[in-house]
């Protein structure tokens, strides 16, 4: 579906580039291509707090730039310095965040009616502390100040609805990751490949358990490693694998080198990522959860988790007793500790959990967020042009 004669260039301004976006931007390339739209993707490089994760990676047809950080109150503060990329571009897609300086520029271009402008973001920050109130309020405020809004899921369309901007220029992105790849990955591990990754880690037990993900606090590492110590004394042959990186990694390297039965496999991706999984039957969240529940799908590997106040909008897909567990008390390491156990030695619980994941699976993925996306593209584009689009089905 062209809009336009000419090709129309619509460009994503991102503080960094995570490893779990890369296959998204090939695939929204692709797809706006199609429909005779170009892409620019400007990026910079991350603070030193999601530094740590290391979890960034390069696009060789992308804009990478040099972000300006500046540190005020223990807050880092961006300056993106993209603007001399952005003369032609029709439309800038732009992270929803109140550190994000060239955001207010746009607001106030938008203002004045010369700039066209979107945010793509979560609606507030669902990691808020009772201290953040005027910064949510802030967000609250530039949230309708835009032209354009990619809500990451439902949850997040639903909070943006709710200071006031219209539901008909808002598109639900339903945030994924390439499930499909996981899944195909997962399928062609042999058992004796298995078996090698088991025994490459000194494993030789089957009840293993995994964590994966970044490594800080609202992951509450603690909290997990005193469970899983209840969970040994229970279950001797208990292994759990600690995957990812992060401020907190070096909590799990300490209880590495005094317990044998926790391993810390650094940050992996990919086929890496999911040769862990594949070995694991359970995995093990007990605080922040996002887009590791695709992971917990893709593998069939059910997730453990608690009801703290600050999960990502992601927590959406969790059906407690379907396809995942989802503890009720999240203060209690015990009850943790004992809901491990439960699906340990339960196989006819642990199996429906299992399908469960499978199920939801089909409802999650890389390509479908792509799509959707494509068509909020367009749909931005032509209320530019005054044009209302309703069905989009032919973006593809």
């Amino acid at each position: 579906m062209k809009l336009a004669d000419r090709t129309q260039k619509v460009a994503i301004v991102y503080r960094c580039l995570p490893h779990y976006r890369l296959k998204f931007y090939l695939l929204l390339r692709k797809i706006l291509e199609r429909n005779g739209i170009e892409l620019v993707l400007i990026y910079g490089q991350p603070g030193k707090a999601d530094a740590k994760k290391k979890d960034t990676v390069d696009i060789s047809w992308a804009i990478r730039i040099r972000n300006r950080i500046f540190s005020i109150m223990s807050k880092e503060i961006y300056w993106q310095p993209c603007l001399k990329y952005l003369k032609d571009v029709d439309l800038v897609i732009v992270e929803q965040a109140n550190k994000l300086l060239i955001n207010y520029l746009f607001m106030l271009e938008w203002s004045m009616g010369k700039r066209h402008f979107a945010y793509w973001g979560h609606g507030k920050n669902f990691q808020a502390k009772r201290h953040d109130r005027i910064s949510e309020l802030l967000k609250r405020f530039i949230a309708k100040r835009t032209s354009w809004w990619f809500a990451y899921n439902k949850t997040s369309a639903a909070i943006v609805e709710s200071t006031g901007f219209p539901r008909d220029r808002i598109t639900c992105v339903q945030n994924a990751i390439d499930t499909h790849e996981l899944a195909r990955e997962r399928a062609s591990l042999s058992d004796w490949q298995l078996n090698d990754i088991r025994k490459s880690l000194g494993i030789e037990s089957a009840n293993i358990r995994i964590f994966i993900g970044g490594m800080y606090k609202e992951k509450r590492i603690m909290f997990l490693l005193d469970a899983c110590m209840y969970v040994r004394s229970v279950v001797p042959d208990f292994e759990v694998l600690f995957v990812g990186s992060g401020p907190d990694e070096e909590i799990v390297r300490e209880a590495s080198k005094k317990a044998p039965w926790i391993h810390y496999v650094g940050s992996k991706f990919g086929k890496e990522k999911i040769r862990y999984l594949a070995i694991s039957k359970v995995m093990l969240m007990p605080g922040l959860v996002g887009l590791a529940i695709l992971d917990s799908f893709a593998a069939r590997v059910p997730m453990i988790t608690t009801k703290v106040p600050y999960h990502s909008p992601e927590i959406e897909y969790l059906v407690n007793d379907y396809n995942d567990v989802f503890m009720e008390r999240a203060d209690s390491a015990t009850d943790y500790s004992q809901a491990i156990v439960r699906v340990l030695e339960n196989d006819e619980y642990h199996q429906r959990l299992v399908d469960g994941c499978e199920a939801s699976s089909r409802n999650y993925s890389i390509e479908q967020m792509a799509d959707n996306f494509a068509r909020g593209v367009i749909c931005a584009l032509g209320a530019k042009q005054g044009i209302r689009i309703v069905d989009t089905e032919n973006v593809r």
